[in-house]
């Protein structure tokens, strides 16, 4: 299993000044397979990760063997009713982000709402980099990336992934960029239903399955694992 920290992410390198696209993110990854000698992938994106993962898969699709697509973002264009934020504008509420401020996020879009002790520690591990010196790179790093999710949606493509594809989907996701920007409340409250999204997504994509997790938000595999793997098994039996 190779599971790769982004350019910006994790324990990868911060660069400032770096252009995001999720092209050549798809190009960073794919130097990692060549390098470790991978021809054929089975590829799982969650989130942000989903919208990676299409792209990849809309560019090497001879590598792929299956693709797996956990409560992806990006299934609605949010930037057709969602107002534009600039960088710098990101920037600067990035710096101002605290544990408060990341749980309430998380909170409402990830779970609904319906929060559990034990979510804590993803909180803590969005918020660790906030009191080191670097922080502002981090920062701008996070600017950049909210910018290319918002600019470059991919749901227009989904008709073109020619390979096996499993959506899992938690049906309480209510994740949708931009949401706050929206002032009408009934274009807001339409944003992020991914009991709708899922379905509406399937309908596009050939060749796919959707698996539906009732009462789940977006993070299946934390929320409960059993229910994600289960399907996702099954999958792989089948293909």
């Amino acid at each position: 299993m190779i599971v790769p920290d982004q350019i910006g992410f994790g324990k990868s390198s911060k660069p400032i000044g770096y252009q995001f696209t999720f092209q050549q993110l798809a190009i960073n990854t794919k130097a990692v397979l060549d390098y470790l000698k991978v021809d054929k992938i089975h590829l799982l994106g969650h989130s942000m990760g989903g919208m990676l993962a299409t792209r990849f898969a809309l560019m090497y699709p001879e590598m792929i063997k299956t693709l797996i697509l956990e409560n992806p973002i990006g299934l609605e264009d949010w930037k057709v009713v969602a107002g534009y934020t600039t960088i710098e504008e990101h920037f600067q509420n990035e710096l101002k982000m605290n544990y408060e401020a990341a749980k309430k996020y998380q909170a409402a879009s990830y779970y609904d709402n319906k929060w559990k002790p034990e979510y804590d520690e993803w909180v803590y591990l969005l918020t660790a980099w906030i009191k080191d010196k670097d922080y502002p790179i981090v920062a701008m790093n996070n600017a950049q990336t909210f910018d290319m999710i918002f600019t470059q949606p991919v749901l227009y493509e989904f008709q073109n992934v020619a390979a096996p594809t499993l959506l899992i989907i938690g049906t309480r996701d209510r994740t949708a960029l931009g949401k706050n920007t929206v002032k009408d409340e009934a274009v807001r409250e339409s944003m992020g239903l991914y009991q709708n999204l899922g379905k509406a997504t399937q309908q596009k994509i050939p060749n796919s399955q959707l698996v539906e997790l009732d009462d789940v938000g977006h993070m299946p595999h934390i929320e409960t694992f059993e229910r994600f793997i289960t399907p996702l098994k099954a999958f792989f039996k089948k293909n």
